[in-house]
């Protein structure tokens, strides 16, 4: 279909566009995040969520404050004009990954995590009235067949589908909004500051649950909750840096990356093998993603002057 023409988005506020850089860090950031759902999982039998995401947010929090002592000053986050749409990011997080832990505690972790993939549709159909990106025919397929994938993966004649998924459609909601926050929080907030706000509300608010919830935690559960710290630290970093680059459109389908290492590490940690299921829609979504980084490297390389004939 011939379309009006379509040039690379200029800088918003903050935002650059590098798409490119910003997919290899979104894709390096689904991984990082994947690890700590894996860890999430591992706890989240013996400990409540919020005690969890307290003593890994205690971790991110303490980076931040590192780097902020070492880059822009520790007085940096108090200067925020934005600090509503940092408690908002907050609630749509904190809803995100509790709904998530509840999940895993319930079906296996490659199950949860491909579930969740409703996400990235998400934050494509919502990114178009709430930020007014523009999403075209292209990236719609492109996202639509990565869903598809996802669908094989889960394969609905096994079962998953039960009540307890219903978490991990909740968390994809959640986490969809949350990115669309950050996009627009990302127009005039530094990333470290950005993640800073996250984390310190978390440790702010998470105690509230201690009298009711929590109980003391094993060193084995420590190390695992500062190792998730360390974890999250790089992968916030990394994937707010990745709005600051790219809308979310362009990011969403890499989302779908995350199933491969899930599958990858449920095998190394509980030995869950992949099924043929798994191999076809993985290579589903594979394909789905190296079209879109096709895609943004061809536009990219057009002239900001130069028209297109056919829709991003």
């Amino acid at each position: 279909m011939t379309v009006s023409a379509q040039t690379p988005p200029t800088p918003d506020g903050r935002h650059r566009h590098a798409p490119l850089l910003a997919i290899g860090m979104w894709c390096f950031a689904a991984f990082l995040f994947t690890s700590q759902s894996a860890i999430l999982k591992l706890l989240a039998d013996d400990y409540h969520f919020s005690e969890i995401l307290f003593g890994r947010s205690l971790v991110v929090a303490l980076g931040t404050v590192l780097l902020l002592w070492r880059g822009s000053g520790l007085a940096a986050p108090f200067r925020t004009k934005r600090f509503r749409l940092h408690v908002l990011r907050f609630a749509c997080f904190f809803v995100a990954l509790g709904a998530f832990i509840e999940a895993v505690r319930q079906i296996s972790l490659a199950d949860a995590v491909a579930v969740s993939f409703a996400a990235p549709l998400l934050m494509t159909a919502l990114s178009v009235p709430l930020l007014g990106e523009k999403v075209g025919i292209r990236r719609w397929t492109a996202v639509a067949v990565g869903l598809l994938g996802v669908v094989v993966i889960t394969n609905p004649s096994t079962g998953i589908f039960q009540i307890s998924a219903l978490w991990a459609l909740l968390s994809a909601l959640a986490y969809g909004l949350a990115i669309i926050v950050t996009r627009v929080a990302t127009k005039t907030e530094e990333t470290i500051v950005t993640v800073f706000w996250l984390n310190a509300i978390y440790v702010i608010t998470m105690p509230l649950f201690a009298p009711f919830e929590w109980i003391v935690p094993s060193w084995n559960a420590i190390g695992l909750m500062a190792g998730c710290g360390l974890i999250v630290l790089v992968a916030q970093l990394t994937a707010v840096q990745a709005c600051v680059l790219a809308p979310p459109q362009v990011l969403a389908p890499f989302d779908y990356t995350a199933m491969v290492w899930a599958t990858l590490l449920g095998f190394a940690i509980w030995g869950d093998l992949p099924t043929w299921t798994v191999v076809i829609g993985g290579a589903i979504l594979i394909a789905s993603g190296l079209y879109i980084l096709w895609r943004e490297a061809k536009v990219a390389r057009q002239p900001v002057t130069q028209s297109s004939s056919s829709e991003s």
